[in-house]
């Protein structure tokens, strides 16, 4: 990519988002009936960029996985955002083989990679790591994040301070990060909470990609109970996108 148009000017870095949200039938999408966008992830995304100012710099292409939609030539993209999912990775969906697939080639070719909740899972377990359930039941609330000291240090969370916040929603979470990982945030519950895996791949197990009102949504009747009121506006979420595109060198600074 980068290649100069006929006019002279180079092309906007292009980033793909790749929502993995859920099968139809996993979820009810009228949980989102008041949530802007609906259950479309890939507009949520997208409403994130726009009100923060990157879809002002980057050439944004959003597919939805799990609804059937091909995936693109890999070469053809700067970056890659992994989303999350209702559905766990024991869950061996076809669709999860031929991500697992599919990534290797930007693994390869050490594309910038920035993996979210399922993604995050998803892109650890294809260098042996493990996913387990959190003690406890589910993680659902926004709360602050400590950050280790390679995390404090790290170009994804400048500008955030020690304990930046954001949402949670999961069940399980990555348990044993590979050889060579760099963990950038854990605690008792998630000792794998971001990671570095090298290479320009990055993964968070908490959500920066859509507001308050879309998780809510998301965890107000679950099993456990409603969570619907645990969850607040985060400041700092669009800072990580940005500092994802800026530290990998898809943008200047």
């Amino acid at each position: 990519m980068g290649a100069e148009m006929s006019n002279g000017a180079k092309p906007r870095p292009s980033l793909l988002f790749l929502s993995m949200i859920g099968e139809p039938g996993r979820y009810d999408p009228a949980i989102f009936d008041k949530v802007e966008g609906g259950d479309d992830e890939v507009f949520w995304f997208r409403s994130m960029l726009q009100k923060n100012g990157l879809l002002d710099v980057v050439e944004y292409i959003g597919v939805h996985v799990t609804r059937g939609e091909p995936l693109p030539n890999a070469g053809e993209f700067d970056a890659i955002v992994v989303g999350g999912s209702y559905h766990s990775v024991h869950d061996e969906r076809p669709w999860q083989a031929m991500m697992k697939e599919w990534l290797k080639a930007p693994r390869a070719r050490q594309t910038p990679v920035f993996g979210i909740c399922g993604g995050h899972q998803l892109m650890s377990v294809m260098d042996g790591a493990t996913v387990g359930k959190i003690p406890n039941g589910p993680m659902a609330s926004t709360q602050s994040v400590a950050l280790t000291d390679a995390g404090r240090a790290h170009f994804l969370f400048d500008g955030m301070g020690d304990t930046p916040s954001f949402h949670f929603g999961n069940y399980e979470c990555v348990r044993n990060p590979p050889d060579g990982y760099t963990v950038l945030a854990a605690d008792d519950r998630m000792p794998a909470m971001a990671l570095d895996h090298g290479g320009n791949w990055y993964s968070v197990q908490f959500h920066p990609e859509a507001d308050d009102r879309a998780f809510a949504a998301s965890w107000g009747d679950e099993e456990e109970g409603d969570f619907s009121d645990k969850y607040v506006p985060t400041p700092d979420s669009p800072k990580i996108f940005w500092n994802f595109l800026t530290g990998t060198g898809v943008l200047k600074k």
